[in-house]
């Protein structure tokens, strides 16, 4: 994932300058598919965490309560929470690589709209107005009937 988001950003950053109307809608898709991607990541993230934190309160609450109990039968809790730590740690540097390099295709979006001609901003300013007038034919039609 981050070798495709890296070669999608070199991609897109040579062909900012000059934007058609494909490559804006390919960049809003792939944009899309990276937010999404973000999105579970980050629901996998947090579960992975919360599992982590159980497993090391009971290693802590057992430590605690059970005097008696020696350590080499506790080790295989205290090695699962290690490994928890290791991947949680991991999944937390993945989700801030997405997150961090998704803010900068926002940031390519911006510079997309920038760098568009300005009789491509006027016709999609006459276009919303066009719109704003149908909208409001047909809801003066309604009105009348």
């Amino acid at each position: 994932m981050e070798q495709r988001i890296k070669e999608y950003e070199e991609f897109i950053k040579k062909r900012v300058s000059k934007p058609d109307e494909k490559l804006i809608s390919y960049h809003r898709e792939m944009l899309a598919n990276f937010q999404h991607e973000r999105l579970v990541h980050l629901i996998i993230m947090l579960f992975f965490v919360a599992i982590t934190f159980v497993v090391t309160a009971i290693c802590i609450f057992t430590l605690a309560t059970m005097k008696s109990m020696m350590v080499w039968e506790f080790l295989p809790m205290i090695i699962a929470a290690a490994l928890l730590w290791i991947l949680s740690f991991f999944y937390v540097r993945h989700y801030y690589f997405l997150e961090n390099h998704v803010q900068g295709l926002y940031n390519i979006s911006k510079e997309f709209y920038e760098n568009s001609s300005k009789s491509e901003k006027v016709n999609l300013k006459n276009l919303g107005e066009k719109i704003v007038k149908k909208v409001g034919k047909v809801l003066s039609k309604k009105e009348k009937k």
